[in-house]
């Protein structure tokens, strides 16, 4: 009878969250069935997070990595999507009806609601002595992705974590999988709090080593990043450092761009990296990928309708190998030349997991803000080494705390481009005004801008939600 309760609450999930259709599939059908054995709920999860796509449209199409062109935003008035005009200039007045379409939230906590019922389902076992590792597997992973998916909502739906002071404009946490649940949104520092619980049992029970052919399953470096970026936020730089080591540890390849034909010519139209959930990528710790609608200007960058930003493009120096590998020429029909981003480590897709290569520079910049200069030095170096041609390349040599951390942003910037992590980094930088800085468009003769620290850096929350859950709006 529990697990049928659990059910019926999915029936009201589907109307509480308003998913589409495609959720209503015959073969999604597998998943409804009553589980029972471990092997069932590794079945759930496996079947609903292979990959699972996280929550970052919101904060990509408002940040600063692509612009759309004027013609692009006359023709989005007519259009069924019209809100991303205003999210594209950070409206203050956002169209809530059609708002409803962005998946973001919905979708997060659909995944949410498959992570309670794995957890709750999981812990009615009492394991045999040989099951053990796979109970286990099916508890820490599902702790780890309950962790991750709050993590992204987080990022856009909450206010940014501010160590002095709490907020209570946070997330509703729901814990459990009766989604009938009135649950009402929790504190800011509550939601990190809860994320570190949720990371920190993931830790203690994934393995050390995931299989080489999957990395949709998480394993114990996965989560290790994970702890790692949560304290990033939470300003504890000497924790995030530490589990910054306890991942490279296990896990700290990097892929040396001067091997892979980044300047030769025959394969500058080629994908840099396969479509093969990073399973040949050696970089990739833990693998998901962003909602493709999120890139409705990206995804359909040529004329008249965006670009990429050229203040990024220009950030890419001399014997910078990202250039070629992130990007390709193109050119259409009408003979106009644009770029297209081939760089994503989900090839076609666009990759939002966890890498090697953010958590290298994640340790740099813990250890620049706690004095560790040298170990700060080696970590940027040896990266820019398997990024940058040999005839280009020079060690940085920079001790002055305040320069070397604008060095660490510019190369966050440059190497996790179109990863969704650009509007996360701005919401953290911008509590320090040394590091802050104003958004700005021009468009249609008008410019907008969005200073630091503004409440537009936290989206709205849908309607559907507030009127559901008696949940508060945030502020605009």
């Amino acid at each position: 009878m529990k697990f049928i309760r659990y059910y019926i609450g999915l029936g009201f999930l589907l109307l509480l969250v308003g998913c589409s259709k495609d959720f209503l599939e015959v073969k999604q059908l597998k998943s409804l069935q009553v589980p029972h054995t471990i092997a069932d709920f590794q079945a759930i999860l496996d079947y609903n997070f292979a990959p699972g796509n996280t929550a970052h449209t919101l904060g990509a199409n408002g940040s600063d990595e692509y612009i759309i062109t004027g013609t692009r935003w006359a023709q989005l008035a007519t259009e069924t999507n019209a809100y991303l005009r205003d999210v594209y200039v950070w409206s203050k007045q956002i169209n809530m009806l059609q708002y409803e379409q962005n998946k973001d939230w919905n979708r997060a906590y659909v995944y949410i609601f498959y992570a309670n019922h794995a957890l709750a389902g999981i812990e009615a076992i009492e394991p045999a002595g040989t099951e053990q590792a796979a109970w286990n597997n099916v508890k820490g992973s599902a702790h780890f992705f309950r962790a991750f998916h709050y993590y992204a909502l987080a990022q856009q739906y909450a206010f940014p974590y501010m160590k002095d002071a709490d907020n209570r404009n946070g997330l509703p946490l729901r814990l459990e999988p009766d989604v009938t649940l009135n649950v009402q949104r929790s504190s800011v520092h509550a939601t990190y709090e809860q994320m570190l619980k949720d990371a920190e049992k993931s830790a203690a029970l994934l393995p050390a080593e995931t299989k080489r052919t999957n990395y949709i399953r998480p394993g114990k470096a996965a989560a290790y990043a994970l702890l790692a970026k949560i304290h990033l936020h939470m300003e504890a730089y000497e924790k995030a450092a530490l589990y910054a080591d306890s991942c490279l540890a296990l896990r700290g390849q990097l892929v040396d761009f001067n091997t892979i034909g980044a300047t030769d010519p025959a394969k500058q139209y080629d994908y840099a990296f396969e479509a093969d959930n990073g399973v040949t990528n050696p970089e990739v710790l833990y693998y998901a990928v962003s909602d493709n609608g999120y890139a409705t200007a990206l995804n359909s960058i040529f004329k008249d309708r965006a670009e990429f930003n050229p203040s990024l493009l220009a950030l890419y120096g001399a014997g910078d190998l990202r250039y070629n590998v992130y990007f390709r020429p193109y050119i259409d029909f009408d003979d106009y030349r644009f770029l297209v981003f081939k760089g994503s480590y989900a090839a076609y897709g666009y990759f939002s997991g966890l890498a090697t290569d953010e958590m290298y520079l994640l340790r740099s910049e813990c250890n620049a803000r706690t004095g560790k200069t040298g170990k700060a030095l080696e970590d940027i170096n040896l990266l820019l080494k398997n990024r940058i041609a040999p005839t280009h390349f020079t060690q940085v040599t920079e001790t002055d705390t305040e320069k070397l951390l604008k060095l660490i942003f510019l190369e966050r910037r440059k190497e996790m481009v179109f990863r969704g992590t650009r509007w996360e980094d701005l919401r953290r930088q911008n509590k320090e005004p040394q590091f802050a800085q104003t958004l700005v468009r021009e468009i249609g003769g008008q410019r907008y801008e969005l200073p630091p620290n503004d409440p537009r850096y936290t989206w709205p929350i849908p309607m559907s939600e507030i009127d559901a859950g008696r949940v508060e709006q945030n502020p605009r």
